[in-house]
C-alpha cells in the first residue's frame, strides 16, 4: 500500500520519500461506528504551508496542533526548524510534562510518554503575577515601541486613524521616527503628544491610553522576541496573562504583529543568503524555517474588521511560501476567520463542526475536488475525540483521520465537578 503524506507533491515524495515528515494520526476506513484505523498519516515539515485546524469546542482542536508541534520537534529535521505557539490560553506549558495518563492509549500506537524541552516566555511586566500564583515560566520578553507604525497604535487602541485623535496620533509617531529611528519609549510618545496644538481634550485622550499602554507589562527600551526563533527549539508565547484586561486582544495582536514581521523581514534576508549559499554548496540554513502556531487565530485574523497583526499574518499567508515560513492558524470558528487566510489553507484539519457558517465557509475552498459536499464527510465521522478530516490542496485529497494520541501533557481539557 502507498504512503499517504499530505503537503508533499510527488517530485518531493520521489527524491525524500518521508524523510521531513511526522505521523499525525491514521486514516479511518468506513463510516461512523463502522469505521477502523488502517495506514498512518504522514504530514510534511520540510515545506513551508498554511494550514487551518478547526472544530468545535471539545473536538480535539488545540490537542491536535500540540500533535503537530510534538512531530515538529520529533523530526529528522528538527534542527532546520523553529516552532512557536501563540497561547491565549496559558494551556501549552504542560508540553514539558509526559502524558502518563494515557500510557495504555499510547502504548496502541507504540508510543510513550515524552516531556518536550519547551521553552515558556511571558511579557517582562507579569513576571511577578505568574511567579506569586506558582505558575511555571522559563523567561521573559519584551517588545520595542518604535517598531510599531500608528496604524497599529490605532488598531490597539480602537481610534479611527482619521479622527483628530488618530491624526495627532499619526503626526507624533511620525515625528519621533524623523529624529529617532525606532530608539524612543513611551514616555517619549507621551511628551511628544503635547507638542502638537490639538484640544488638551484630544491630547488628553491618547496620554491615557499610551498610560494604560505602560502598564501592560510588555514594552521595554528592546525587542527580545528573536530568541523565539532559536534553531531546534520549541517557544511557548504564553499571552494569557491579558486575558482580564479591556484591551487584552488588542496587546495580544501587537505581539503577534511585531513577532511576524520581525521573523518574515529577518528569513527574507536569511533567504536570500541561502540561495548563495546553495551556489557556493554550504548546506546549512542561515536561520531556520520557522513555523507559528497560533489558538484563537479568529482573533488575531479577523473575518470583519482588523486587528494589528491582520496585516502581517497576511503576508505570512501570500508571500510565506519564498522565504520560508509556516502558520498554523487553529480556531473552532472558521467562518470568523479572514477569507484571504481561508482560501490560501493548502492543508485544513477539520474536527467536527456543527455551524452552517463555519461548514459552508470550509466547502467553499475545497469544493472542486470532493466528491460530496463538507458535511456529508463530517456526519461519516466516527462521534469520538480526535476524529476529523484531513482536506490537501497539494494531492487534492481529503483523508478521514483519527489523531494520534499526545506524548505530552495535555492542559486544555474540560474540567467537570466529579473529581
Amino acid at each position: 500500500m502507498p504512503k499517504i503524506s499530505v503537503g508533499r507533491d510527488q517530485d518531493d515524495r520521489d527524491e525524500h520519500g518521508l524523510k521531513g515528515t511526522g505521523i499525525i494520526g491514521k486514516h479511518l476506513v468506513g463510516e461512523k461506528e463502522e469505521a477502523h484505523q488502517a495506514n498512518p498519516i504522514y504530514f510534511d515539515l520540510a515545506r513551508p504551508h498554511v494550514m487551518g485546524v478547526f472544530g468545535k469546542r471539545g473536538t480535539g482542536k488545540s490537542y491536535s496542533m500540540g500533535t503537530i508541534a510534538e512531530e515538529l520537534q520529533t523530526s529528522d529535521i528538527s534542527h532546520n526548524l523553529s516552532t512557536i505557539i501563540i497561547d491565549p490560553m496559558g494551556i501549552y506549558w504542560s508540553m514539558k510534562r509526559p502524558n502518563d495518563r494515557s500510557i495504555n492509549i499510547l502504548e496502541d500506537w507504540d508510543l510513550k510518554p515524552n516531556g518536550f524541552d519547551a521553552q515558556v516566555y511571558i511579557p517582562k511586566g507579569k513576571a511577578s503575577e505568574f511567579e506569586e500564583q506558582d505558575m511555571p515560566y522559563d523567561d521573559t520578553f519584551t517588545l520595542k515601541p518604535g517598531e510599531l507604525t500608528a496604524q497599529e497604535w490605532a488598531m490597539a487602541f480602537n481610534i479611527d486613524i482619521s479622527s483628530e485623535r488618530g491624526i495627532l496620533l499619526e503626526r507624533v509617531i511620525s515625528k519621533l521616527q524623523e529624529n529617532y529611528g525606532t530608539d524612543y519609549r513611551i514616555e517619549h510618545i507621551i511628551k511628544g503628544v503635547r507638542n502638537f496644538d490639538f484640544s488638551e481634550e484630544v491630547q488628553e485622550g491618547l496620554v491615557n491610553r499610551f498610560t494604560a499602554a505602560q502598564n501592560w507589562g510588555v514594552f521595554g527600551e528592546e525587542s527580545s522576541i528573536d530568541k523565539f526563533t532559536t534553531r531546534g527549539e520549541l517557544s511557548i508565547v504564553d499571552v494569557s496573562a491579558f486575558s482580564g484586561a479591556s484591551s487584552g486582544w488588542s496587546v495580544r495582536a501587537l505581539i503577534v504583529a511585531l513577532l511576524a514581521k520581525r521573523i518574515l523581514r529577518r528569513r527574507m534576508t536569511a533567504r536570500r543568503i541561502e540561495e548563495i549559499d546553495e551556489m557556493q554548496n554550504i548546506s546549512e540554513n542561515e536561520m531556520p524555517i520557522t513555523w507559528m502556531l497560533i489558538d484563537e487565530a479568529h482573533e488575531f485574523l479577523p473575518a470583519e474588521g482588523e486587528t494589528p497583526a491582520s496585516k502581517p499574518l497576511l503576508r505570512w499567508v501570500k508571500i510565506g511560501r519564498e522565504p520560508g515560513v509556516s502558520l498554523v492558524l487553529a480556531t473552532q470558528q472558521p467562518a470568523k476567520l479572514h477569507p484571504n487566510a481561508l482560501s490560501q489553507c493548502d492543508i485544513v484539519l477539520s474536527h467536527r463542526l456543527t455551524a452552517k457558517q463555519d461548514i459552508d465557509s470550509l466547502g467553499e475552498i475545497m469544493q472542486t475536488y470532493m466528491r460530496h459536499d463538507l458535511k456529508h464527510y463530517i456526519d461519516a465521522l466516527p462521534d469520538k475525540p480526535g476524529t476529523g478530516l484531513v482536506l490537501d490542496d497539494n494531492s487534492e485529497r481529503i483523508y478521514p483521520i483519527q489523531m494520534r494520541p499526545r506524548k505530552s501533557w495535555h492542559a486544555g481539557g474540560t474540567p467537570d465537578a466529579f473529581d
